[in-house]
Parts: C-alpha cells; structure tokens; sequence
C-alpha cells in the first residue's frame, strides 16, 4: 500500500496508479484517498483545522469539504485531535481521504479500534463510494469484516498472495465449501493457526 501511494519505492516490479506509475503528479495525487497505518495528526489542532492544513498544503481552498467529511464520519470537527480515542483518529484519517472524493480509496485496518456503530458507518461508506464508481482497496486481518464488505479477495500468507476472486470464486458458502472466509483461510494454509501466531 505504501507503494501504491507512492510513499515507499519497490525493490522489483512496478505498479499501476490511476494510469501512472509512482510517484504520481499532483494531479493524479489528488485522485487517490489513503488512510494508512496508525494516523498521525497534529495533537494541538482541532480535526476541522486539520483537515483544513490538508487541503491548505496541497493547494486548494476549502469549499466545505473537511465539514462534509467530518459529518460524513461523524466527528465533532471542533474538539481537540489530543483529546480523541483511538476510533475517533482512525475516522478523522478516514475523513482526510474522502475529502477530495477520490477515484482510488487506499485503506489499512479502517474500522481498527472502531465500536460496532462506528464499523457500520465505516461499512456504508465504502459501499457508498463503490457505489460512486470509487475503486477501493482495503488492507485487513479481520477476515469476517472483508467477507463481508468485499466484492474481490486477495489473500495473502506471509507475504505471497496464495488466491484471489469473489466470494463464490473462493467457494464461501457454497455447498461443501468453507462458510467463513476465515475457515477458509485455516483450510488452505493446512493448520488450524493456533501453532502461528
């Protein structure tokens, strides 16, 4: 992911970003949403005002999109960053990559630290945004999440991609086939992961 954001270079191999390849212009930048890792943010600012500093250093004036965001997520834009929980950072990080609506959303772990409402938002978004025509990428161990809310799989074992396709393609829920995406999983790695982790 962090080579497709163009934050880390590849050793071999090349990818493909909205027709170009890393780094992109900041045009195409512009095209693409990315909430990665643990959010870092300005601990003394407050989420509107960084979400503001965000659009302000790419350029572009605030037209109403860092309260659309805010509101979209469901965060309270006037409260210090310092005083939020752990969810509320990761909605404030999804917030600054739907800003711009973006034509690639790049996510890791987004609903991470999230309560059950907040996992619902989380879920109505993307299904909002695929909806838009966005493309979404989302990075995650939380298997039953991405069966749920993925129209595509690409699972990955320490590092290979060992398949790849829609749930049915997988097999999940079909008639002598794994139900869950995790049993899945446990069944193609030849262990049940107890000896793994």
């Amino acid at each position: 992911m962090r080579v497709i954001t163009g934050l880390v270079r590849p050793d071999s191999g090349e990818v493909n970003v909205l027709g170009r390849t890393p780094p992109l212009s900041a045009a195409t930048g512009r095209r693409l949403g990315a909430a990665l890792d643990t959010p870092a943010f300005y601990q003394w600012m407050s989420g509107q005002k960084m979400l503001l500093t965000l659009l302000n250093s790419s350029g572009l004036p605030d037209r109403g999109e860092a309260a659309a965001a805010l509101d979209r997520v469901g965060l309270d834009g006037r409260k210090k960053i310092r005083a939020y929980s752990q969810g509320m950072r990761q909605r404030l990080a999804l917030a600054a990559a739907l800003m711009l609506t973006p034509d690639l959303l790049v996510l890791d772990e987004p609903t991470n630290g999230l309560d059950p409402a907040a996992v619902r938002g989380v879920r109505d978004i993307l299904a909002t945004e695929r909806d838009r025509g966005a493309a979404i990428l989302v990075s995650s161990h939380q298997l039953d999440e991405m069966q749920r809310v993925c129209d595509r799989l690409v699972v990955m074992r320490q590092g290979k991609v060992v398949a790849q396709g829609s749930r049915e393609q997988l097999g999940l829920g079909m008639p002598g086939g794994p139900a869950t995406l995790e049993d899945w999983f446990f069944q193609t790695a030849g262990d049940d992961g107890r000896g793994t982790w």
